[in-house]
Parts: structure tokens; sequence; C-alpha cells
């Protein structure tokens, strides 16, 4: 499907001014970004209209040039910065080395923190891209590279003797998809059920606890002896606190 452009204005000079209906309170790149994820997912990327992009955003539509020149940039600035974060921590986590199951706790720990510090929710470019395939073409095939990234450290840990005998890929699929359901819940929406999002995630502490959790419950069900978690997680540990993340 293709992606309907728009006329191109002249780009600007001097600060992007706000509307007068709502107001930016964050980052106005990041909230851009943000309000165009959910729309094109609800929408679709051709029915939606940087008109409409700038409203969600609470920007003017000529502030929103500001930031974007077109509705297609908009759109590459999302898929690119999607791919970025998982596949630039996995590729750092893989150059720091050691064995396949610490890898793995590195991997799931760090990944629900960057995830869910993304300005929109990572399962809505899921559900974008499924309707527009071709159009984002690029994205799945990164998503491709990333998943055979996680299996390529499965089958390493299978191979050792360090995990269960089970099927590399679907792991890695789920290992992905229980890091994006997580940051999925994490998220405080707007509406009835934000409250309690709220609360819930004060009683069990912030992105990194949460992933340390799940990488602690994932990686002990993966390992062929449980009791090696201590072990593994106190390598993560120590490759973390030598290690910056660059995300």
């Amino acid at each position: 499907m293709a992606v309907r452009t728009e006329p191109e204005p002249p780009r600007r000079s001097g600060r992007p001014r706000r509307s007068t209906r709502e107001s930016v309170t964050g980052d106005p790149r990041s909230e851009i970004l943000a309000a165009a994820g959910r729309l094109f997912a609800e929408r679709g990327v051709a029915d939606t209209t940087m008109v409409e992009i700038a409203r969600a955003s609470g920007l003017r539509q000529s502030s929103l040039y500001y930031y974007f020149r077109n509705k297609g940039h908009v759109l590459e600035a999302i898929v690119v910065e999607a791919n970025r974060v998982p596949l630039r921590l996995v590729e750092q986590v893989r150059e720091a080395g050691g064995a396949a199951p610490v890898q793995l706790y590195r991997i799931i720990r760090a990944d629900v923190s960057a995830l869910s510090s993304l300005p929109y929710d990572l399962n809505e470019i899921h559900r974008l891209a499924g309707r527009d395939p071709e159009t984002f073409a690029r994205y799945w095939d990164e998503r491709e590279q990333l998943v055979d990234a996680v299996t390529q450290i499965i089958q390493a840990g299978i191979d050792a003797g360090e995990l269960r005998e089970l099927h590399p890929r679907l792991v890695a699929l789920t290992v992905l998809s229980n890091d994006e359901g997580t940051q999925n819940w994490l998220r405080v929406g707007d509406g009835p059920t934000a409250r309690d999002a709220s609360a819930t995630r004060a009683g069990l502490g912030g992105t990194h606890a949460i992933g340390a959790f799940l990488a602690d419950l994932v990686v002990r069900g993966l390992l062929a002896d449980p009791a090696t978690i201590d072990g593994v997680r106190q390598a993560a540990d120590a490759l973390d606190a030598t290690a910056v993340l660059d995300l």
C-alpha cells in the first residue's frame, strides 16, 4: 500500500509554536512519534494526515513541519527507532561475551527497560507493520535479524548443555514477546485504567526491577540446571556493572 504524500512546505526558522488548545509537556519529537504511532495503527498510514498528527501531539501543523518535513519522515523515524533499540542491545551484549544464559538474562532485563522508554507501545508498530508489509519491509527484515540473533544465543546455550533441549527459534520468539508484553503492561495509558496501572507499578518497583524479575523467571525455566540461576544472575550483574549500554 503506497503512502499518500502531502505537499511539503518550506522549513521554518525559529522556535515551533504550540497549539492554543493543547500543550506539549515532554520532548516534542517523542510526543509526535507516539501520537503518529497510535494514529497509524488505528487508521493506517495512508489515511492519517499531518494535520491529525499535529493535533494529537499538541502542536500547530506548522510546528510539526519544524520537526518532520512530511509523513514519510515521521514513519521512517518510528521504524528506525523501533528496530534500533533491541538490535543494538543484543549486539552489545553479544560483543561483551559470557555464557549464553548470562547473555539472555542481560538482554531480557535491559530490553524491558529500553522498550518501556520508547515514546510509543512497540505492539502498535507490530500491528501497523502487519497491516502494511510493503511499506514496512525494512522493519520485518530487521525484525528477522533480531529473532535470528537471539535464536543463535539460545542454540549456543543448548549446544553447551546450559539450556534445555527446546526449539531455539520458538524460545527466541517467546522471549521477545514476553519483553514486549511486559512493556505494554508497564505503560500508563489514558482513561479509567490509568490510576490502577500507576498503583500496580508503584508496588513492584521500576522497569529495571521488573525486567530482572522477568529475566529470572524466563532464564530459570530454560536452564538445564535451574539451581545455577544465582550464578547466572551474578555474572550478568558483574557485566552490567562494567558496561555502558548505548541504547
